[in-house]
């Protein structure tokens, strides 16, 4: 039977769940300075890296916003908002989830497509367990290999990809409920394979490689975007406009492109 590499990796997925709803998962400040409109923007796990980057940018063109990011999977950010979580801004992983949040009323805007993203393998820097694709995962179950929840949207868009390929007999030692949850296993040596976006193979040079599989080259997620329904009741629906208007801009598909992103709409 396979284990997970490490007495401690249950306490460490703990862990990190609970950083990646709480405090860790936002931005620093939470409260606006006078005379600024705090904005609070709702964004999957695979865009922390690079929305995080757009704040500085964001906020120097518009001085008087103070954007706070929450991070996790797009479902929990749904589930959030419609237990009165407030947010102004939804940036889903998925169509699915943003036709769900539609669906609950819970965003004002029309959605648009942003970005799209596709699947990869990560594995440890160098490759050291010489993997070259799905034909390893099937026949060397001593690998430890883990993936996103089916109810995620990086889970969802594996199996599309595995039926793609034929159904492969691979054995996955654990399911985790977002990507970057998953893409810690192999960051932190407690798994030799995790099936994650490109992106989030591209965000962590230092530690991961990515190996390509082909079936996944025209299936990508698409990333919707919109303002929710609290910023309109709050009347900071013009703050949030902004902040969407600045990730479909010019500036923000060039740094969703660096971080390898594919173009959206």
């Amino acid at each position: 039977m396979k284990r997970m590499a490490g007495a401690g990796a249950a306490a460490m997925l703990a862990a990190a769940s609970l950083a990646g709803c709480g405090s860790a998962g936002e931005s620093a400040s939470s409260d606006a300075s006078p005379g600024r409109t705090k904005i609070t923007v709702f964004a999957a796990a695979s865009l922390k890296t690079t929305f995080e980057k757009f704040e500085k940018h964001f906020e120097a063109k518009n001085p008087d916003i103070d954007v706070v990011f929450t991070f996790a999977g797009s479902q929990d950010l749904v589930t959030q908002m419609d237990s009165g979580a407030p947010a102004d801004v939804f940036a889903s992983a998925s169509k699915k989830w943003m036709d769900t949040a539609e669906s609950k009323d819970l965003v004002s805007s029309s959605p648009r497509i942003f970005a799209r993203n596709s699947l990869e393998i990560a594995v440890a820097k160098g490759n050291p367990k010489q993997i070259t694709g799905l034909d390893d995962l099937v026949s060397r179950p001593e690998l430890v290999v883990v993936r996103c929840s089916r109810e995620v949207p990086c889970g969802a868009l594996t199996e599309k990809v595995l039926s793609d390929a034929g159904d492969p007999k691979i054995e996955f030692d654990t399911e985790q409920n977002s990507v970057t949850d998953t893409l810690g296993l192999v960051k932190a040596g407690e798994a030799d394979v995790a099936f994650v976006y490109e992106t989030d193979v591209a965000s962590a040079p230092e530690k991961v490689d990515g190996v390509e599989i082909p079936e996944a080259a025209s299936l990508a997620n698409e990333y919707p975007i919109a303002v929710t329904a609290e910023a309109e009741r709050a009347k900071r629906n013009e703050a949030a406009q902004e902040f969407v208007d600045y990730v479909l801009s010019d500036d923000g598909q060039k740094a969703l492109a660096e971080a390898g992103f594919q173009k959206g709409e």
